[in-house]
């Protein structure tokens, strides 16, 4: 039996009371074809992280706003694949004190101490400022994952906010949770760290006692561009470099080991971290130390 259309400006995700507006039987609405992304919401399609909260939003007060991890992967902040896959599942939606938190089984229900200048709206989607979102963060991610995301914001190559402007949010925010570590990570922030794991080990050299490297350095010969290193211990003449799983492609690792060969050509040592290394942070560091104290 074929089913029949549904009205066109019924957008991806819809509400059931939407499409019985517009005509739509309730026994259209059963059908399998559909899928039911919330209660009394159906999907024609698989929908967006995005589009999902779009939903949502349909079904809460309009004051409510998203926050925390969902906020951010909104804002396109990195977060722990653990924060960032229950962010996913179930959404943080926030109404501001004294108004009592929103209790429905598809969110992650909170109350916030928030000024209107902590709002905006992205993509018809309300939800907490970057610098908001960074501070609501500090409760529940570890040093190194804060400065990564914090370092993200403020990124030379597009910069979104500045450390001055998550400095005002930091004392805004006052003895809230997370508030210790806002303030250390605040010194360890770098605009020219380009990516998180950069970051995260940038945070744990220094952490342990070894200077604070330089971040994503030019190095030249003379006039000619030879590399943009990841970190440079520049008296030591060491550099660190990040290698993700893309550099295990023969024709990136072949461009790395011809990279490498010309620093060390110019009196450079070289020497590679990768995730297996964060396994054991203590080996990590004892090596880099080592390095710096070699002659």
């Amino acid at each position: 039996m074929r089913r029949a259309p549904l009205p066109e400006v019924l957008p991806a995700g819809f509400l059931t009371e939407k499409a019985r507006d517009l005509g739509v039987t309730a026994g259209r609405l059963r059908a399998r074809d559909l899928a039911r992304p919330l209660h009394g919401a159906r999907a024609r399609e698989p929908l967006s992280d995005l589009d999902l909260l779009r939903l949502i939003r349909e079904r809460v007060p309009p004051h409510a706003f998203f926050c925390g991890p969902t906020a951010a992967a909104v804002h396109r902040m990195p977060l722990p694949a653990p924060l960032r896959d229950a962010a996913a599942t179930r959404p943080h939606l926030a109404v501001a004190l004294p108004t009592n938190r929103i209790r429905r089984p598809e969110v992650v229900g909170r109350a916030l101490a928030v000024r209107p200048d902590d709002i905006v709206e992205v993509g018809g989607i309300r939800l907490t400022t970057v610098e908001r979102t960074w501070v609501d963060l500090a409760g529940s991610m570890s040093l190194g994952a804060l400065v990564a995301a914090g370092d993200t914001l403020i990124a030379r190559g597009g910069p979104r906010t500045t450390i001055d402007a998550l400095g005002v949010a930091h004392e805004r925010a006052g003895r809230s949770r997370g508030a210790v570590r806002r303030a250390e990570a605040l010194a360890l922030l770098d605009d020219g760290a380009e990516s998180p794991r950069e970051s995260e080990l940038r945070v744990l050299l220094v952490r342990a006692g070894l200077p604070r490297p330089e971040t994503n350095v030019v190095v030249r010969d003379g006039w000619r561009f030879v590399a943009r290193v990841d970190l440079l211990y520049r008296e030591a003449r060491l550099i660190l470099e990040y290698d993700g799983d893309y550099h295990r492609h023969l024709s990136q690792w072949s461009r790395d080991q011809s990279r490498r060969a010309e620093l060390e050509s110019l009196g450079y040592r070289v020497t590679v971290v990768t995730a297996r290394d964060f396994d054991d942070p203590g080996a990590l560091v004892r090596r880099i130390r080592r390095l710096l104290s070699a002659p």
